[in-house]
């Protein structure tokens, strides 16, 4: 699922796939949700209000049972919101066991089980959080907010209960 969310982040840049490539993503400034995807899930203004940003540009793709939206500002590639849904039969004993991270943090009251951790800056992007849960009606979701390169950690560290709060909200729209 990294790899897809790569290229529906490279694409939502405005990169080219090149040949062979997957079709691009639906690019929009319109509501996050007219993107389509999971930018069903998301509204503009509910983002910006909880992680204090100014995200105005939305991308969704969908790949086999995978939804995914790309969430960024207007002219630039961070910070950016990738928020993914994925239909499962597991149950919350194999999330924890198999999805969730080894040195991630439980989420207490984040669907049936959910967990957040702080993700360390890439070659290419800063530092980041990451917020993944099993959902009430059986999807995997994840969220993450990635910045820019040469941010601080603390930064990501401050927004980590901003990107908790905004995954309830988003678990309680997926009822």
């Amino acid at each position: 699922m990294a790899a897809f969310c790569a290229l529906l982040v490279a694409t939502a840049a405005g990169c080219d796939g090149g040949a062979g490539a997957q079709p691009p993503a639906q690019r929009s400034t319109a509501p996050a949700a007219a993107s389509g995807g999971a930018c069903q899930l998301l509204d503009f203004a509910m983002v910006n209000a909880k992680l204090g940003l100014d995200l105005s540009v939305a991308a969704a793709a969908t790949q086999d049972n995978t939804f995914t939206c790309v969430l960024q500002a207007s002219g630039a590639s961070y910070p950016d919101l990738v928020l993914s849904v994925s239909a499962t039969t597991i149950g919350a004993d194999i999330f924890t066991a198999m999805v969730q991270p080894k040195d991630a943090t439980a989420v207490p009251g984040l669907g049936l089980v959910g967990y957040q951790m702080p993700t360390p800056a890439a070659a290419s992007a800063g530092p980041g959080v990451e917020v993944g849960w099993l959902a009430g009606n059986k999807r995997i979701i994840e969220l993450s907010l990635r910045f820019a390169p040469g941010t601080p950690d603390e930064k990501a560290a401050e927004a980590i209960p901003k990107v908790v709060e905004l995954a309830k909200l988003i678990d309680l729209s997926s009822l």
